[in-house]
């Protein structure tokens, strides 16, 4: 029985050396693959982080140029001209004979080019200090 030992330990030797090469190879690639992701997991993880500083400190830009144009105001008429102009046909809306031109105004304001409107949301918005409202009407 020793020489049938013998044969079957020679013949899983050579069969298992080739396998045992083989899962050495494989968990290398695996190890090599983990470390690969654990990289692009670090690249992306930085890159949100310069991202986030990126709009954090953009937020800050904004929110100075905001808060300067209401340090201005008082220095201007235009604010004061503004709030004449579009609470003129709110209060003209009260009143029964001037009904029909605030409905007719507006009906022709339906009309008006959206740049246009667009500009005139731009002014009122830099006037009060507010052009963060403005990013969602032009996207």
């Amino acid at each position: 029985m020793g020489w049938v030992t013998g044969l079957i330990q020679g013949v899983f030797g050579v069969i298992a050396k080739p396998i045992e090469e083989w899962q050495k190879r494989k968990t290398l690639e695996i190890a090599q693959e983990d470390k690969q992701l654990e990289r692009q997991h670090d690249i992306n993880l930085k890159k949100l982080d310069i991202a986030f500083e990126l709009a954090k400190g953009g937020q800050k830009i904004e929110a100075n140029w905001d808060a300067s144009a209401q340090r201005q105001m008082k220095y201007t008429w235009k604010d004061e001209y503004l709030l004449i102009l579009f609470s003129s046909p709110l209060v003209m809306a009260f009143i029964p004979s001037m009904q029909p031109y605030v409905a007719k105004g507006f009906a022709i304001l339906e009309t008006t080019p959206e740049w246009y409107m667009v500009s005139v949301l731009g002014i009122v918005a830099a006037t009060f200090g507010l052009r963060w409202a403005l990013k969602r009407f032009i996207g």
